[in-house]
């Protein structure tokens, strides 16, 4: 092995290959005898195809199924028998209207037309006797509203208009009832909704009524067993759990654990558990760094996990055909689509992305814990520097990484994205700071008026932690983040002088600016993160990393899409203006036909790259890009 400084090991993981290799899945169904999952290609300028296992792609260029419903969109596509032949419904990407095509027949509009200066975009579908039944997103005069439709060749007809934001629609087995959540502004779906449930009488919801949840319980994933029990995932114990409610409101609490089998609803149609046919339940729980698939009998309430190979599963499954499927990753695969038989258990693999380069130049993540002065645990995921054919000559550089949301959370999975730093000798840590998922509602909550607070906390605590222990060179810590994970790198760079550089994506530079300029769905989240606006506009105003960009010294690259309408390019502009002014290193790009979160092939080569090189600048090496 050669000695060679950090920051310019050379390895075949390039941002070329990470743009390649960037093909995300999400959902798949069961559709008669066939299996049909979903795939964002970069290389296709982000479009996401339908797939079938016996046919191929579904979707020839240029439609793409992506819906812009609360801007992050989410489960785009339905598929069903009609007439003995199976159908595709999906939300077309260009028009956001709902298309239907059979197999190799041209997609027909099947949503009508909105009126002039309407904007009608629809998600997570149901095909119901010739119905679409889905939720519809309105933006008309500067307003926006939601309900549960039913669109036909006849027109749309209103089922429910009674909430504000929807979520999970899901017809009873016999027909004879729907579920779905529901929650209001200022809430966010982590912190309160509302399971409701109406019959269907004459294909009208009758008599809708609140069966479980509240303002202060987050409950997802309503499903339908037998006998109409009503299942779904609640955090009433603290922790997001398997419960179940009968027609008659009998409340269950059908496995009490202590570890999560929810997951933040950034978007829709994210489901963690499924009900079965033969009336079981196959679910997804664990610890962030181990979960597992469990098969849990609905009756007794016992569960006993599915042994396989993989510690990571995707945000959705499906089944059909006495068998259930997800997409899996674990230390040694990136992403599987796996099956697994409900009769005995086993699980095999459907489809595996083979790794683009050798396993050995992939970091081997797991998770760490460091202790605030307080005495409260921060928890991580760190990824060392692996390169076969390099060992450090120093200790390495730490880039942290800080995750969007801010309520959401990183997994300890194999990843060509960290691999990209780590290859090249530079350690990383994602912190899963206070506010994160995954640890239950009470290190969920640590964020409740604290957000610029608890979060860089979180992670000079962390980075105290590596360097203590000898891990990193602490004059070499670099910090990048997307989001409000921008927010968090803005926030720690002009309150602290602890890093070399960092990078921002996308990041909220003003927190009044996000008050009053973002999509509907977080408008009011920061209600809970920071206080009510306006009557704590002092409040907003001493956390914006704008007021204190005067302090800004660390150089500082930013990366910005022209059509992001949840963090609008005003606020990365103002922070360049910033660093324009005070003669700060830096360097900043945007980016057309991009939104919130980079879907091209080339945004994503040109991002990758010029971070690297900046922070080689700022470090003194040169990277092999």
């Amino acid at each position: 092995m050669n000695s060679l400084k950090p920051g310019t090991w050379k390895t075949p993981i390039t941002a070329e290959l990470l743009a390649k290799a960037g093909n995300r899945n999400n959902a798949m169904q069961v559709v008669g005898d066939d299996l049909w999952w979903d795939e964002r290609r970069p290389s296709e300028s982000g479009r996401t195809l339908v797939i079938s296992q016996k046919h191929g792609d579904l979707l020839a260029e240029p439609w793409s199924a992506a819906s812009s419903v609360h801007e992050y969109g989410g489960i785009s596509w339905h598929g069903f028998i009609k007439d003995g032949a199976p159908h595709l419904a999906f939300v077309n990407k260009e028009d956001q209207r709902i298309y239907i095509a059979s197999l190799g027949s041209e997609p027909v509009a099947f949503s009508p037309l909105p009126p002039a200066g309407e904007d009608h975009r629809y998600i997570e579908m149901v095909y119901i006797n010739g119905e679409i039944w889905c939720i519809r997103e309105l933006h008309a005069s500067g307003e926006v509203t939601r309900a549960l439709v039913a669109v036909s060749e006849l027109g749309i007809r209103i089922l429910d208009d009674s909430s504000h934001f929807y979520g999970h629609p899901r017809l009873a087995k016999d027909g004879s009832h729907f579920a779905w959540i529901c929650w209001e502004h200022p809430q966010m779906p982590w912190d309160g909704t509302e399971v409701k449930v109406a019959r269907v009488e004459n294909g009208e919801l009758v008599d809708p009524r609140v069966v479980a949840g509240g303002l202060d319980e987050s409950c997802l994933n309503p499903e339908w067993g037998n006998d109409n029990e009503l299942f779904f995932i609640s955090d009433k114990s603290g922790w997001w759990n398997l419960w179940s409610v009968t027609l008659d409101g009998n409340l269950r609490h059908v496995i009490e654990d202590t570890s999560e089998w929810g997951l933040p609803l950034w978007q829709l149609g994210m489901k963690s558990m499924v009900a079965l046919d033969d009336g079981r339940l196959l679910a997804v729980h664990g610890a962030v760094d181990n979960q597992k698939l469990i098969i849990v009998d609905s009756v007794s309430g016992q569960g006993k996990d599915v042994e396989c190979e993989f510690n990571t599963f995707g945000e959705a499954l499906a089944q059909g055909n006495g068998s259930a499927f997800i997409f899996a990753s674990s230390p040694t695969e990136v992403s599987s689509l796996i099956k697994i038989d409900l009769q005995n258990g086993k699980v095999s693999t459907v489809f595996s992305k083979p790794l683009p380069v050798d396993a050995t130049y992939f970091s081997k993540p797991y998770q760490i814990t460091a202790t605030r002065e307080d005495g409260r645990p921060v928890y991580g995921i760190f990824y060392p520097p692996t390169n076969p054919e390099f060992v450090p000559s120093e200790k390495p550089p730490l880039l942290v990484m800080v995750h969007g949301g801010p309520t959401a959370h990183e997994l300890a999975v194999i990843s060509l994205s960290h691999s990209y730093f780590t290859s090249r000798g530079i350690a990383v840590v994602e912190v899963n700071y206070g506010g994160s998922t995954g640890y239950g509602r009470e290190y969920r909550n640590l964020l409740r008026g604290q957000w610029g607070i608890v979060d860089r906390e979180d992670v000079i605590a962390m980075v105290d932690h590596l360097i203590t222990a000898g891990e990193v060179d602490g004059s070499k810590a670099l910090i990048r983040g997307g989001s409000a994970g921008g927010f968090t790198v803005l926030n720690v760079l002009v309150n602290t002088n602890r890093f070399a550089a960092g990078a921002s994506y996308y990041g909220v530079a003003d927190c009044t600016a996000l008050a009053l300029d973002t999509h509907d769905f977080e408008s009011r989240y920061l209600d809970s993160m920071i206080g009510k606006y306006p009557e704590e506009e002092a409040l907003y105003k001493e956390r914006s990393p704008l007021t204190h960009s005067e302090n800004l010294t660390s150089p500082l690259i930013i990366f910005q899409g022209l059509d992001d309408k949840v963090v609008p390019p005003a606020q990365s502009e103002a922070f360049r203006d910033v660093c324009v002014a005070k003669g700060i290193k830096h360097k900043y790009f945007e980016f057309e036909g991009e939104g919130h979160g980079f879907r091209k092939a080339s945004s994503i080569i040109t991002s990758h790259e010029e971070e690297l090189t900046f922070f080689g600048e700022v470090l003194g090496f040169k990277p092999e890009l």
